[in-house]
């Protein structure tokens, strides 16, 4: 049996164990973040253009379907985490809920980008193809992620995987701004609907294919076996309480409400505070390139350095960047430069989380005896949804406390407002975010002495040798919230 060192050390060579062959998997499995983002992240760009200005719906109709939606999609997520558990447990497993998702999510993108060409203007209709497009992406959206634990089954290759998630993710992001953007745009003015069509059928073929791509290339030989020692679990909807837990849904909370607060005020901020309106789009297109740079970067230092110290020096560079832009006056260019380097702090803020919590997934089943990974995903992903939703939401409240009135000169106080939802508030994430994840031990050592117990419990039904106390006094010095250096002695 595999001694605890060794398998931390093989984990530390894992980028060069798999070859080529394997980090091809690695990529193609990635790949479905491209059509996941581009469907998704494609639909929440335009929506909201499309139903006030294409298909001129009042405004208190555009608010009640977006509600509606919204709540249907949390509902979506916590339902398929659970059917998402039942079918693995029952043989049906995350590949095939991503093939058997990926045409229908395909279908409702077409058709959502379809209906202003048909001519109907009924909102029921429209509700109905909105929330089976909402439905059928969370059935491939939580056995996608559930399967990175999978795919990917150590520490550093799973931050490589976040990496390559994350590239993938900006080119669909760039797609989006570039066409579909420019395209709705340009039926609302120019009533080229049709070419709006052709545009959504191209770009949900294009999703459904990587997803089957991904899914066809997450075949992977270092599966864990089937848990003979473990009982099926009935229908979970949430994971058990834990304190890693916890740390990943501040994490979620933080990473959805205030990290993104630069990009979504970006234009108020330009306009009012350095009344320059015209360098809006320059700064979002320079935040949007910097991801590239950012995430290369990034998945280059996993080789030599744990995802969350990673995730730490991520959100440093980001509160760098914030107060060098605050103290760098209007010059275009020093702006532009500063926000690219932004955007190269953001991909790793946003790319980590993901790695992070396929590892804090083995530590729950180290600690609780059964995995609940679905359930883990979908309640990290329904976090991170409601919270950029509340984020939006809380966006528009101040503006109205604080009196905002469009085209109009702003009051001191109002562009201090902006300053601090845009800069400040990111910051303040940044801080809390080391807080939190100062408190997780969950590096690759710790992991890698999690997999070594696991793989010996799945081993075997009979007792199992403790795992040395050293090992884990190695590991961990301060407390934390990974386990207690008894629990690493415990038996599986």
């Amino acid at each position: 049996m595999t001694s605890p060192d060794t398998f931390a050390a093989r984990s530390s060579r894992a980028p060069h164990m798999g070859g080529w062959r394997h980090e091809l998997q690695l990529i193609g499995y990635s790949s479905a973040n491209f059509g996941k983002n581009l469907v998704l992240g494609g639909v929440d760009l335009t929506l909201l253009f499309m139903l006030t200005d294409l298909l001129d719906i009042r405004p208190a109709l555009v608010g009640m379907l977006m509600t509606m939606v919204f709540v249907g999609d949390l509902i979506f997520d916590i339902l398929a985490g659970a059917i998402t558990g039942q079918a693995r447990e029952r043989g049906f497993g995350y590949r095939k809920m991503i093939v058997l998702g990926a045409l229908p999510c395909a279908l409702g993108f077409a058709a959502i980008y379809a209906f202003p060409w048909t001519g109907l203007r009924d909102l029921w209709l429209l509700g109905l193809i909105l929330l089976t497009f909402r439905g059928a992406y969370a059935i491939i959206d939580v056995p996608h992620n559930s399967l990175l634990a999978r795919v990917a089954p150590d520490s550093r290759s799973r931050g490589r995987v976040s990496g390559y998630r994350t590239l993938f993710s900006t080119l669909s992001s760039l797609a989006s701004v570039t066409l579909l953007a420019p395209a709705v745009m340009s039926a609302a003015h120019h009533g080229r609907m049709g070419t709006l069509a052709l545009l959504g059928v191209g770009g949900a073929a294009l999703a459904c294919a990587t997803l089957w791509i991904a899914a066809a290339a997450s075949h992977s030989d270092r599966l864990p076996p089937r848990r003979a020692n473990i009982r099926p679990a009935p229908l979970i909807l949430f994971p058990k309480p834990d304190g890693l837990v916890a740390a990943m849904v501040a994490i979620g909370v933080i990473t959805g409400f205030v990290m993104p607060m630069f990009a979504r005020t970006a234009i108020y901020l330009t306009t009012y505070g350095y009344g320059r309106a015209d360098l809006a789009e320059p700064l979002l297109l320079a935040l949007t390139l910097g991801q590239f740079p950012g995430a290369l970067l990034w998945t280059w230092l996993v080789r030599f350095a744990d995802k969350t110290r990673l995730l730490m020096a991520s959100h440093g560079v980001t509160m760098v960047a914030l107060l060098l832009f605050a103290l760098a006056g209007s010059d275009k260019g020093l702006l532009i430069g500063l926000t690219v380097l932004l955007g190269a702090g953001l991909a790793g803020v946003y790319m980590f989380p993901w790695g992070i919590l396929a590892d804090v997934i083995d530590f729950a089943e180290f600690r609780h005896g059964e995995r609940r990974e679905a359930a883990m995903v979908a309640l990290v992903l329904v976090t991170v949804k409601a919270s950029a939703a509340a984020s939006t939401g809380a966006i528009g409240w101040v503006l109205a406390r604080m009196g905002y009135v469009p085209g109009t000169v702003q009051t001191p106080a109002m562009i201090l407002t902006f300053k601090i939802m845009a800069l400040g508030m990111p910051m303040l994430g940044s801080m809390l975010s080391l807080l939190v994840l100062s408190r997780m031990a969950v590096g690759g050592k710790a992991h890698a002495i999690v997999l070594h117990a696991l793989e010996r419990r799945r081993g075997s039904v009979s007792a199992i040798p403790a795992i040395p106390i050293k090992q884990a006094a190695r590991v961990k010095r301060r407390p934390g919230w990974f386990v207690k250096k008894s629990e690493l002695s415990l038996r599986a």
